[in-house]
């Protein structure tokens, strides 16, 4: 398995392009100090009324163990110009959030030369003792399905015990919104509905800035 850490800001009134420009300074700044690839989302259409700007989220990957993610986290409380950077960005927000998740997909690979565009993160809770089963159920779905990138299942380590994301990516909103009907009709099929503890939340995205390594 594989982990990745996501960084939710939703910027002060008047502040989005500033912590726009701020992250993406610290995401490629990471990357290259770090080697772990990057990158920056920005909504499409926003899922909860609750946020009262647009989230930019951005997100870090390449962790193959949770080794690799202490021994990154603890490069970083302990350097004194990553932490201030940090701080700076989260002054000019009005809410800072950020998780682990662990990949339960295996590898994250592309294809040579294939550039997505837009994300589209589903993120599901099961019900109490249905988690696993509901797990099996969407990687059995994500081999069916004829996308050549396939989406990514997940699962955050802290929050909800039985919650599970999945997340698919594509190279127009066109492009996700036929993946996704794909998806859902394979779900409804394999009865996934049934295992679900509360009706699924949809996050669409639009990739703003990406750190390869």
């Amino acid at each position: 398995m594989s982990y990745f850490m996501n960084f939710l800001r939703v910027p002060s009134a008047g502040k989005n392009g500033v912590v726009l420009d701020a992250v993406t300074a610290s995401v490629a700044a990471t990357a290259a100090a770090s080697g772990h690839p990057g990158f920056i989302t920005v909504p499409v259409s926003a899922a909860s009324p609750n946020i009262p700007r647009p989230a930019i989220m951005s997100t870090i990957g390449g962790f193959a163990t949770l080794d690799d993610f202490d021994a990154f986290q603890e490069a970083a409380v302990n350097n004194k110009t990553v932490m201030n950077r940090l701080d700076a960005i989260d002054a000019l927000c009005d809410r800072n959030h950020w998780t682990v998740s662990e990949v339960l997909s295996g590898e994250l690979g592309m294809p040579s030369g294939y550039e997505p565009k837009v994300i589209g993160r589903t993120g599901m809770v099961a019900k109490p003792g249905k988690k696993q089963e509901l797990v099996d159920t969407l990687l059995g779905i994500r081999d069916k399905v004829s996308p050549d990138v396939k989406p990514i299942v997940s699962t955050p380590l802290s929050g909800p015990l039985t919650a599970v994301r999945v997340s698919a990516r594509g190279t127009s909103l066109q492009d996700l919104d036929d993946q996704r009907k794909e998806f859902a009709g394979q779900a409804r099929n394999a009865g996934v509905p049934d295992l679900l503890a509360q009706a699924p939340v949809v996050y669409l995205s639009r990739i703003a800035y990406r750190a390869s390594v």
